[in-house]
């Protein structure tokens, strides 16, 4: 759970700080506080005074929690779940949403991989050379546009400098852990040359199958490791930045390579079984080599023109491919090349009032082609105008802002069905922040946010062996012909926006060196887009080719009642449905005495649709957690338990889940605390009575559980 220091600041980067908001600031910091800077709004916010629910875990507290994942990384924050693809391509879920309406951005920018389309493709950030990661819970579309309906992940680190390191500065570190052989270790460094500042960074990872409680599969197999989650990893960044009187420019260059078992994935059982060496068949077993090429460009001006304070510009290209292997051949890739700017201008509206206009463009290219292509060749364009204001009078901090869009989806090379739509989402915002007493602040926000849905939701058609599915997009209906003959048709019915109306409640509680935080939300969501699970098998389908020519997927047409159910794929079916998804975040610090700290935390999310109250298909489970911490001098020990609540409210054709627990311990040792070199040793014991866990939330629930007992070692130093 997120632990926040006695009264640490969340602000936002201000590209040009009112002075009120330098007022407040001081007001609430003493001679102890950490002040945490945040990337993903350009207006000066707090924690304390933000409407919107904002965290960061950064410092200590994301190297102890760092993991291969960003899923698993932020995985026990509170309102923030996992998608928990064996550990090797896990991404957040925020208050039960996931994919397409989580976006995910590095220093603001999209990581521009293909992980919002499938839980088995890899998010592309790095949090090992990473300073802070900052979440937004709810609707952060005003900003980031329709794919951010959920809320937004910003990944922020320093390869492009703004101002002066003050010489050469750097870190580094490195973990080793048991359940799964892995071998962590990153480094990085900034430095000043001149007008210039120069950064590099880089890790390199590696990690065999992971161990977990015995227990039996879904080929009524009993096994304690699963198969084919290994994870090699590397990737490394240079930039540089030039500063001058009025501002900086600067670029900067990511390389990122990665392969990693692709678990649950079914595989021919006669193909030739080589060992590598991960000590698992990975030459007969399918996995992912990935590869990305980032290149960004941030540069920002003061007082440009007569009525701007800061003009600040952002781009990013990203040149993005991963092949999914079988017997060491491509047997299908997947491309991405995407383009994106953002152009934000803060201004002085009037009195106390202070605004940020912008614009945000993003064009992208995505390719699959092979025999998992289940979606065709798409390409998406967006262009977006926002404006966000604030005010501060007395107690009251008032917040309000408004964004349009165009989206513009083509799939050019589709022959059945639709192969081009434009979107119009509109997105606003009004919240506001009260200090009802010394102690106690009170903030309420409410956003009407807009969605487009993506290329995948419309156009996918295919077999997607992965979550061992047939995915059906939004553009496609099923037409029963037969007895188990059902065939594909174009949908005559157009998709539609999804359209959020979310209301935040949120208190700060605080007495001394104590602190409560309690959000309470409620999302409706009309057309909201979902996967929704047929009574049908993939072998009963009929799908029209690009010639219009009828190819059985499953089934020869003579003996169409006669075939072999039991060989197909479940079929999923993008479907629209109106939702009600409401539940509540709490999480509190309560310092005992000097040495013994307690830290507590709860979430609990429920969705139905709201016709007839049927359950959305994996939610998270309710969760209840605590830890207790003892800290003597330059050393500390902590003891954590957290409680998964059996996930009995399934969805059609979804089982239950039952409860579990997980123990674990660590110490921390500060060896050289109070100097300059700020070193870090850690030692983790997690899941300490090996308890056998399923992810509810997980395509692989019954085939990748939760890690069993695992022992680690980290060291991390900074100079």
């Amino acid at each position: 759970m997120l632990q926040y220091s006695p009264l640490a600041l969340l602000l936002a980067q201000v590209l040009a700080t009112p002075a009120w908001a330098d007022e407040q600031e001081q007001t609430h910091q003493h001679e102890d506080t950490e002040v945490i800077l945040i990337n993903a709004s350009p207006l000066a916010r707090t924690e304390l005074n933000s409407a919107q629910p904002i965290s960061v875990l950064s410092g200590d507290e994301l190297r102890e929690k760092q993991a291969h994942t960003l899923g698993e990384t932020l995985a026990k924050e509170p309102g923030i779940n996992a998608t928990h693809f064996a550990r090797v391509a896990s991404s957040p879920i925020i208050r039960g949403l996931d994919g397409p309406r989580v976006k995910i951005t590095q220093n603001g920018l999209d990581t521009a991989d293909v992980s919002r389309g499938s839980p088995d493709h890899a998010v592309t950030t790095e949090t090992s050379v990473a300073q802070q990661v900052e979440i937004l819970r709810g609707p952060a579309t005003l900003l980031y546009g329709s794919g951010a309906i959920g809320g937004v992940v910003n990944v922020v680190d320093e390869r492009i400098a703004q101002a002066s390191v003050g010489g050469t500065r750097g870190f580094f570190g490195g973990n080793l852990a048991s359940v799964d052989d892995l071998r962590d270790f990153s480094a990085g460094m900034s430095t000043d040359v001149g007008a210039t500042v120069w950064h590099f960074d880089g890790f390199t990872r590696s990690s065999d199958d992971y161990q977990v409680p015995e227990f039996t599969n879904e080929d009524d197999e009993r096994v304690s490791t699963i198969e084919n989650s290994f994870v090699d990893a590397t990737g490394g960044t240079i930039g540089t930045s030039y500063l001058f009187d009025k501002g900086y420019a600067g670029l900067s260059y990511s390389r990122l390579e990665q392969s990693y078992g692709i678990p649950g994935h079914h595989h021919d059982e006669h193909e030739t079984e080589l060992e590598n060496d991960h000590g698992n068949e990975a030459e007969a077993l399918p996995y992912a080599d990935l590869e990305q090429d980032r290149v960004q460009l941030h540069a920002g001006f003061s007082n440009p023109f007569e009525g701007i304070e800061k003009l600040e510009i952002r781009y990013g290209y990203t040149d993005y491919q991963h092949q999914e292997m079988e017997n060491s051949s491509p047997s299908t890739t997947f491309t991405n090349n995407q383009h994106e700017l953002r152009i934000t201008a803060n201004h002085h509206l009037t009195g106390n009032w202070y605004g940020a206009i912008g614009y945000h463009g993003f064009s992208q290219q995505q390719q699959a082609f092979g025999e998992e292509a289940y979606t065709p060749p798409s390409e998406t364009d967006r262009h977006g105008f926002f404006w966000l204001a604030e005010t501060q009078a007395q107690e009251l901090n008032w917040q309000t802002g408004i964004r349009y869009e165009r989206v513009s989806i083509d799939a050019p090379t589709l022959a059945l069905g639709t192969p081009s739509y434009e979107f119009e989402p509109f997105s606003a915002s009004f919240g506001v922040s009260y200090q009802w007493q010394p102690g106690v602040r009170l903030n309420a926000n409410f956003s009407h946010a807009q969605r487009a849905p993506s290329a995948n939701e419309l156009f996918a058609n295919g077999e997607h062996l992965a979550t061992q599915t047939y995915e059906l997009g939004l553009g496609y209906a099923l037409h029963e012909e037969a007895e188990h003959v059902y065939a594909v048709e174009a949908n005559d019915r157009r998709p539609l926006l999804e359209k959020s109306n979310t209301l935040d409640l949120g208190a700060h509680i605080e007495s001394g060196d104590n602190h409560l935080h309690i959000n309470l939300f409620a999302n409706r969501i009309d057309n909201y887009v979902y996967e929704s699970f047929t009574p049908i098998n993939s072998v009963d389908l009929v799908v029209a080719d690009d010639h219009g020519h009828d190819d059985e997927v499953g089934h020869e047409p003579e003996a169409e009642a006669e075939h072999d159910h039991e060989e197909g794929l479940p079929v999923i079916q993008y479907t629209q449905r109106d939702v009600l998804l409401f539940g509540y975040e709490i999480n509190g610090r309560w310092q005992l005495d000097k040495q013994w700290r307690l830290t507590a935390f709860s979430d609990y999310t429920r969705a139905y649709t709201t016709d007839n109250q049927e359950n959305l298909p994996r939610l998270p489970a309710q969760r209840i957690g605590a830890d207790v911490t003892y800290n003597q001098g330059n050393w500390e020990t902590q003891l954590g338990y957290i409680w998964y609540s059996q996930q009995s409210r399934t969805a059609v054709y979804e089982s239950a889940t039952p409860s579990y627990g997980l123990l674990n311990a660590q110490f921390n040792w500060f060896p050289q605390a109070g100097t300059d070199y700020n070193l870090s040793l850690y030692l983790k014991a997690e899941n300490l009575t090996d308890k056998l866990g399923y992810v509810h939330t997980s395509f692989l629930k019954d085939t990748a559980p939760v890690a069993g007992r695992n022992f680690s070692i980290g060291l991390r130093g900074e100079f």
